[in-house]
């Protein structure tokens, strides 16, 4: 009499599907083969033509306030998207060699004017250089080039009248009368004896800011930054200062490199996976299931690391086709789904050598068809919640994460989806054509006394573990210790902190580790400016409201960490000076010139050479002729060498916008820095991260429920999937790993590893338990006729003899399915990752770790602490049980 089937009906329905696709597959093995490789092969072109690009603000979520106040102020520069931005790092080349000099001055003036003269862009079908198309912060490099003429004028004529004329004071300068700022340009320095002038400056900082044209593209931008690095990296040469360029584009650009550099050690990953695969399989097929060694197991080993490949040409070319951008931190993907997708061949692997070693009919092509229909039928439920939990992990992460790591999310769950259509279709078609029968004709008689007693030990091996690991005390012990990891993982995860870096995304030889160095140490602990944008300035005319404009000034100006009104640009300062000076002047010749008369006072003041360079800070009714100003712009400087910590710096940014916000009703104002994209990270990850890893454990209990209707044995695997999580971010802090973007793809890609093998390992104990399969004696050689017990596509699930069910021959039949496959699929995974350890790249490294850590904590979840669990579960409930029976 048969037992009553008591799988999930999600799992017989699963069940019937799986048997449909692998016995029609291999009906059509050939034609199955033709279309998966078609399909890869146009996709993978599509992606080998997509550009590789990489936008800095895609770390920053959608709403964050970023965002916003960049709009802003590409909105102030009547802009659709971002213009020229670019410093250019110039140091001695000579070791604290001062930049003041005036041979090394002069140079820096000539690279200033090269710069501005000859790289040009088409506007309006005309090629311009910089000078000509500039429009409004033309005059950012003027310090300089003034610093330099009052030095060689004082240098040849130091009369006591020219020296009043000219004073190159430090933080202010006169030339001529006109003052200047030398706080945003010159970095470095070291003061004279009289703490008024400078002495010398190890770092001069020249600015070139362009608007961006209607005509131009983001492409043609990024472009002629990257000529003007190419330029300076390749070709200029100079014994007097070294040059570096720096802007959004070449660190994006540094960014995709490092990203592309990951591309070799895949092939070298694919060479370690390889081999490993095909010694494992041939060792199993040989030592476990008595088969003899042939090149078709060698050439289905390869092809378990080729489908994944296939699977992630396919999908980001599918992706590309839909329009989603490149992102290097995609290039982490192949590994990932390697990892993956070797899983499920070696399922598959040993599935059918389980299968063919209970086969007692002639293998002809009806029953090779019924055969590959078992194997997806007996591995197809497990591979599902491991493909599906790592889909939905990333999805969910693709929701709740900024941009860039969301195209990541994106690119993983499509490629994981398509490495299940591939197993599914591909690689069972491959299998049908080339899997091995139990033939064992031609192995000699030593051979098989191996094969028997590898066997045997394996057979005692599992009986001895399965038994200790039932025993009350052994398992509560585990449990026990486990407890213990848990405190320790708990500990560090409550001291991890976030830090941001950006030199995390660049190689080790890139040069924009020296320069963020740099700029760290040298640039921001003296001078950070923030840009303020005065949307709706009110009536300039007015003095109260002129007042209160002054008012929002000095707010920023007497914060702590301000520099103060020397690193101000406030075009107030000069309008309300000008008004108040010249006054009297102006009268008269509204008088005596009545085309004078048509002009504001605005116009006039932006018509003095001195004051013609505010233009670039105002925006006007009528452009042409300028009445009243319709927004405005002001920056001021800050300083202090705790901003070298980008958490302080966060911290300052926030006191920007409180400032700010104190003015919002009056004046609409809204700040603008360029590092706020980062420095907004500082508080979204946590809690992204936390959200999204929660909402990701959710969903995947739930699909491990689908699967496993047994409720106490989904909540041991979603414990054994959230601890390992944990764990793993726990020791990664107490190791001093910080919260970054990258942690928080990693925290994404945890949840679905964590998940893998501890279902694999549920799933077969609870189909065990359903199935009621049993054996007193395990083996791997258990005979059956594999058709006496499958009559139709879901009657398959009797596939072995039934006995008398009990919590150790569950146990038994769930280690002998998957124990020696997860334990390949968690070594060779450790291997996958393991090239990525040593490249010199904080995210390949920090993958390599966390997925070796993941991984490891799976394996040990899967074959020791969920046993344990179960173990414990199964006492406590017969416990429960005696007392009641006694009670009755």
């Amino acid at each position: 009499m048969g037992h009553k089937n008591e799988t999930s009906r999600v799992t017989r329905i699963w069940n019937a599907l799986s048997y449909k696709i692998g016995s029609t597959v291999a009906r059509y093995p050939v034609l199955t083969i033709v279309l998966c490789l078609t399909l890869s092969a146009i996709m993978s072109i599509k992606l080998s033509l997509t550009e590789k690009v990489s936008a800095i603000d895609g770390y920053a979520s959608d709403d964050s306030m970023s965002r916003h106040e960049f709009k802003t102020f590409q909105q102030f520069l009547d802009s659709d998207g971002p213009g020229i931005t670019m410093a250019i790092l110039v140091r001695s080349k000579k070791t604290n060699g001062s930049l003041l000099e005036e041979k090394r001055l002069k140079e820096i003036v000539k690279v200033s004017d090269f710069i501005s003269t000859n790289f040009k862009m088409n506007v309006s079908g005309t090629e311009k250089n910089f000078n000509q198309f500039c429009r409004g912060f033309c005059q950012a490099n003027e310090p300089v080039r003034q610093y330099y003429n009052g030095l060689q004028i004082l240098g040849k004529n130091h009369t006591d009248g020219i020296s009043k004329r000219i004073d190159l004071s430090y933080p202010t300068s006169n030339f001529f009368g006109r003052k200047f700022s030398l706080i945003p340009n010159f970095f470095g320095i070291s003061m004279s004896s009289d703490g008024q002038h400078l002495n010398s400056s190890n770092l001069i900082v020249l600015y070139f800011r362009a608007e961006r044209y209607p005509d131009w593209t983001t492409k043609r931008v990024k472009q002629w930054e990257l000529r003007v690095r190419d330029h300076f990296a390749k070709e200029y040469s100079s014994d007097l200062i070294i040059v570096d360029v720096m802007s959004q584009t070449v660190v994006e650009s540094e960014i995709v490199r490092a990203g592309l550099s990951l591309q070799p050690f895949l092939i070298v990953g694919f060479v370690i996976m390889s081999i490993f695969c095909t010694i494992t399989t041939m060792f199993s097929a040989i030592y476990l299931y008595s088969q003899k060694a042939t090149f078709n197991k060698v050439a289905l080993s390869i092809i378990a690391c080729v489908t994944p490949f296939m699977a992630c040409g396919t999908a980001m070319g599918t992706l590309f086709f839909c329009g989603v951008t490149f992102s290097p931190i995609m290039c982490i993907t192949p590994f990932l789904v390697l990892a993956i997708s070797v899983d499920d061949s070696f399922l598959m692997l040993h599935a059918w050598n389980r299968l063919e070693s209970w086969r007692s009919s002639p293998l002809d092509k009806p029953m090779r068809e019924h055969m590959m229909g078992e194997v997806l039928v007996e591995t197809g439920p497990a591979i599902t919640i491991s493909a599906l939990t790592n889909m939905l992990a990333f999805t969910i992460g693709a929701i709740t994460s900024p941009p860039e790591i969301r195209v990541f999310c994106y690119g993983n769950a499509a490629a994981i989806f398509m490495d299940m259509f591939y197993q599914a279709t591909f690689y069972t078609a491959c299998m049908t054509l080339l899997a091995d029968t139990k033939n064992t004709d031609g192995i000699s008689e030593k051979t098989k006394r191996i094969q028997e007693k590898m066997s045997d030990v394996v057979g005692k091996f599992l009986k001895w573990y399965v038994s200790a690991i039932s025993n009350v005390f052994i398992s509560t012990g585990i449990v026990l210790i486990w407890a213990i990891f848990i405190g320790f993982a708990v500990l560090g995860l409550t001291r991890l902190r976030v830090e941001l870096r950006p030199s995390k995304f660049f190689l080790k030889d890139s040069p924009m580790l020296y320069m963020d160095n740099l700029r760290t140490n040298e640039v921001v602990p003296y001078y950070t400016p923030v840009h303020v944008i005065v949307n709706h300035p009110g009536d300039l005319t007015n003095d109260s409201n002129v007042e209160r404009l002054i008012e929002l000034k000095q707010k920023l100006e007497h914060m702590p960490n301000a520099i103060g009104a020397p690193s101000t640009k406030f075009f107030l300062d000069d309008f309300v000076q000008y008004r108040t000076s010249f006054a009297e002047e102006i009268e008269m010749d509204v008088e005596e010139d009545d085309s004078t008369s048509e002009k504001s006072d605005l116009e006039q003041f932006l018509e003095w050479p001195e004051f013609s360079y505010w233009r670039g800070f105002l925006r006007f009714d009528n452009q042409s002729h300028p009445q009243n100003v319709t927004k405005f712009m002001f920056t001021t400087g800050f300083h202090g060498q705790d901003l070298k910590d980008w958490n302080k710096r966060g911290l300052l940014l926030k006191s920007w916008r409180g400032a700010v916000e104190e003015f919002q009703e009056d004046f609409n104002a809204t700040v603008f820095s360029e590092d706020a994209f980062f420095l907004d990270m500082i508080d979204s990850i946590p809690t992204v991260t936390w959200q999204t890893t929660l909402a990701t454990f959710i969903f995947v209990s739930l699909v491990c429920f689908l699967f496993i209707s047994d409720i106490m044995t989904v909540i041991i695997v979603s414990i054994a999937t959230l601890v390992t999580s944990v764990g793993v971010f726990g020791y990664l802090s107490l190791l001093g790993v910080t919260l970054d973007p990258v942690i928080m793809s990693i925290a994404i890609m945890c949840i679905g590893f964590s998940v893998d093998i501890p279902a694999h390992v549920a799933f077969h104990f609870y189909a065990a338990k359903a199935k009621k399969h049993a054996s007193s004696q395990p083996s791997i050689h258990q005979v059956s006729d594999i058709t006496s017990h499958s009559t139709s596509t879901t009657s398959s699930t009797s596939s072995s003899i039934s006995t008398p069910n009990s919590f150790e021959t569950n146990l038994t039949f769930a280690l002998a399915s998957v124990g020696f496959p997860v334990i390949q699929a968690g070594v060779s995974t450790d291997f996958c990752a393991l090239p990525l350890g040593f490249m010199e790249l904080y995210m390949a490294k920090m993958f390599a770790l966390s997925l070796t850590l993941c991984v490891s904590l799976s394996l040990i979840h899967g074959l020791i602490i969920i046993p344990a669990l179960l173990s414990v579960q199964h006492h406590i409930i017969h416990a429960v049980k005696r007392c009641f029976s006694k009670g009755n």
